[in-house]
């Protein structure tokens, strides 16, 4: 007996949601019978009393919608099942929600800022955002655990353009008065251009005094910038995925409408030319972080950076563990893995294809390599975060 098709309404708000946008709507091409709805498929945005007129006409059989809209306690009073994307506000006890796992995600960023060589730290997110906030928590907390002082700045509300410019001379301000060389780690990728431009307003150069690294990996706002913005990217897509699978069954009651989680987790970091690893006093050392990052995209050995710095294989090994806290093959692991991640979730090249590129010896090798180091093998890691 076929399915009957339900209606469901994808409300959105922020940029990010186009990313889970599209795991919805994949999952609902595969295996829902959906009447799928969002304003993202609209040439206009209507406002939030149109939107509750037309919903309560509508009748949707489910909705998903971002804690952000205003008229959100009038959405939650329909009778079907919902789940909440808490994208800015805390999360609403007893709702199915989709959350951002900050504390992976502070902790990632911090690692990834650390091992840079830098010995300054900042972050700056918006005062009101729940999720930033605790995404900054969490860094600050692993880089106090590593002897570190974090300096925090948080964003005012900017309700036009003449808050924004003085929201910007502020920003540019606290830039000028924080230790340098500092890397910050920025609350998205639109705070990560904020830091450029006010960089650009305090005469600081990046990367050399202040590195940036965002959160998002939104594409189209990192490698637009001068310099591109290096960020850690998030499981969007995936999060929207099993946000549909969630709402299906609750849709036909095989699920309870509990306190179900659906997490938004960090995937990987994107480099790019706003972190730089010049800091590192040691030149060689420097160097040779420089040549295993620019050349990931190979499977590199120890004596091949080692012949790049012009220091034998121990030298580079001893200095290397004491400027940046691991050894070179563990770097090289390291960079390599999140060349694999990002070449698994932003192409369509077959795992033997990758394993080829990289220079592995076949899928069984690159499977080994990239379980030591993320935990699950290539093609599990695909199938948990890339396109369904």
């Amino acid at each position: 007996m076929q399915r009957e098709c339900k209606k469901v309404v994808f409300l959105y708000s922020h940029r990010e949601d186009w990313g889970i946008w599209d795991g919805v709507a994949e999952y609902a091409s595969l295996y829902g019978r959906w009447l799928l709805y969002s304003p993202l498929s609209l040439r206009f945005e209507a406002d939030d009393r149109e939107t509750y007129r037309w919903l309560t006409n509508f009748k949707p059989d489910g909705i998903i919608v971002p804690n952000s809209r205003k008229n959100l306690e009038d959405i939650l009073k329909f009778k079907i099942p919902i789940i909440v994307h808490r994208n800015l506000k805390q999360r609403i006890p007893g709702r199915p929600a989709i959350l951002g796992d900050g504390n992976r995600i502070g902790a990632m960023a911090a690692d990834y800022l650390i091992k840079l060589g830098f010995k300054n730290f900042a972050c700056y997110v918006c005062e009101n955002e729940i999720p930033m906030q605790e995404r900054a928590e969490s860094f600050t907390h692993c880089v106090n655990q590593a002897g570190f002082k974090t300096y925090p700045f948080l964003r005012k509300g900017v309700r036009n353009l003449i808050s924004w410019n003085r929201q910007l001379d502020l920003l540019a301000n606290w830039l000028k008065s924080i230790p340098k060389p500092a890397a910050i780690m920025a609350g998205d990728d639109i705070l990560a251009v904020n830091i450029l431009m006010a960089c650009r307003l305090a005469g600081l150069l990046i990367p050399q005094q202040i590195a940036v690294l965002g959160i998002n990996n939104t594409r189209i706002i990192c490698e637009t910038q001068i310099p591109k913005i290096s960020s850690v990217a998030l499981s969007y897509y995936k999060a929207g995925f099993e946000a549909a699978q969630l709402l299906d069954k609750m849709m036909d009651g095989t699920v309870a409408a509990a306190e179900q989680t659906v997490l938004i987790e960090p995937t990987n970091i994107i480099t790019r030319q706003s972190t730089d690893f010049s800091l590192i006093k040691d030149y060689e050392v420097g160097k040779a972080m420089n040549y295993i990052h620019h050349n990931s995209v190979k499977l590199l050995q120890v004596s091949d950076v080692a012949e790049q710095t012009g220091l034998s294989k121990n030298a580079l090994q001893k200095r290397f563990k004491k400027a940046v806290g691991c050894s070179v093959s563990q770097e090289i692991r390291r960079a390599c893995a999140d060349k694999i991640a990002e070449m698994l979730l932003n192409s369509n090249m077959s795992i033997s294809d990758i394993a080829r590129s990289i220079g592995f010896s076949g899928d069984d090798h690159i499977s080994r390599y990239f379980r030591q180091s993320v935990g699950m093998t290539p093609l599990d890691y695909r199938k948990k975060y890339g396109k369904k």
